[in-house]
């Protein structure tokens, strides 16, 4: 149940760091690289997802348990759409699926 509520926690922190801390996220992007804000993010989608996971075997709370690893898919979804694919021709942040 711990791994549930960890899962969570790191879905609540993702929210948190797009919807208030936008100002932080940007600054990193612009000053450091758009790979630490976008491996933060996908650490906390891969992270809750593999809460979901362990929750879902132990049979903790099953519904707890589906919507930590819906939610955990869905923020891996946000990384692949926002940081790996073009969008009107503009090239992706993360170039891994095309080449320049």
């Amino acid at each position: 149940m711990k791994l549930l509520y960890l899962g969570l926690t790191l879905q609540t922190i993702f929210l948190f760091w797009i919807i208030l801390l936008n100002s932080v996220r940007v600054y990193f992007m612009e000053h450091y690289s758009v790979y630490s804000v976008a491996f933060f993010e996908l650490f906390l989608g891969v992270v809750s997802f593999i809460c979901g996971i362990i929750g879902l075997i132990k049979k903790a709370n099953m519904g707890l348990s589906i919507m930590v690893m819906v939610f955990g898919v869905l923020i891996c979804f946000f990384f692949v759409f926002i940081y790996l694919l073009s969008e009107a021709g503009i090239p992706p942040a993360i170039p891994w699926l095309y080449s320049e």
